[in-house]
């Protein structure tokens, strides 16, 4: 009867696992904080130098992307760690929190706050850097960052907005969900073993479009009306898409779960 009341969801010992969480990596959460904001400074300064009067909010976005997906990215990528070490996995899975907790808490850490945290923090400090290069320069004038310019530059005059920023939005999550399911499923090396799998699935996804184009000539058979299923026109395209990327991180967050909940029974 414990261990049934033990694997139902408890707020109280959600809350008590994060605060342990916390307390014993508050250095390394500090550190990192620090590391970033520094780095990010660092090579916003550089990359403006190149720049000074050119420079605005695209190109700030521009930096933002690549820092946030590259981050992200290894970060989900790093999910799990208790799994890395045999002594560290036998402790974590002693400890008093159900599998739901335990993956909610993952969840919530390495991706969740991460997509909150990490654009707070890039924009606190490319308004802190822009703002000390005008001070000491006045006449640079593209030192303000601005998230929703950014957002709404990405489909500015486009009448599929909301499917462009759909797509967008599910294609960053991409980049969290797949090292995420991947560090649920490899124990050790994780990076290294999802990087090899990505490479593996785009080498066979270039090489059956080759097969197709080159080969087997596909192209001549394409219908009169160009068309291909219910696909008739830009924007069914950018809905077939943005579908397709929802169902493969929803795929990817079960494949995680499951994955877990089979090493923690």
């Amino acid at each position: 009867m414990t261990m049934e009341k033990n694997n139902l969801f408890s707020f109280q010992r959600f809350v008590g696992l994060f605060r342990q969480s916390l307390i014993i990596n508050r250095w390394q959460i500090g550190i990192s904080i620090v590391g970033f904001s520094g780095l990010t400074f660092l090579l916003l300064i550089i990359l403006q130098s190149q720049n000074m009067y050119g420079w605005g909010n695209r190109h700030y976005a521009n930096v933002f992307m690549v820092l946030f997906l590259t981050a992200g990215f290894f970060y989900s990528g790093f999910s799990f760690p208790a799994f890395r070490e045999k002594e560290r996995s036998t402790a974590y899975l002693l400890l008093p929190a159900s599998v739901t907790e335990k993956f909610l808490f993952e969840f919530l850490t390495r991706i969740v706050l991460f997509v909150i945290l990490v654009p707070l923090l890039f924009w606190a400090v490319a308004n802190l850097e822009g703002a000390i290069l005008h001070s000491i320069r006045p006449e640079i004038q593209g030192y303000r960052f601005s998230f929703l310019e950014a957002w709404q530059d990405i489909a500015q005059g486009n009448d599929n907005a909301g499917w462009i920023h759909l797509l967008v939005v599910q294609a960053c999550l991409l980049a969290f969900t797949l090292p995420f399911a991947g560090a649920s499923h490899f124990s050790k090396s994780p990076i290294f073993k999802i990087l090899f799998t990505l490479s593996i699935v785009a080498a066979g996804y270039v090489l059956l479009i080759f097969l197709s184009t080159e080969i087997l000539n596909i192209q001549a058979y394409t219908p009169a009306n160009d068309t291909v299923l219910f696909i008739n026109n830009d924007r069914d395209i950018l809905i077939a898409i943005s579908i397709s990327l929802i169902v493969i991180n929803l795929s990817m967050l079960a494949i995680a779960w499951f994955k877990f909940k089979e090493k923690e029974a």
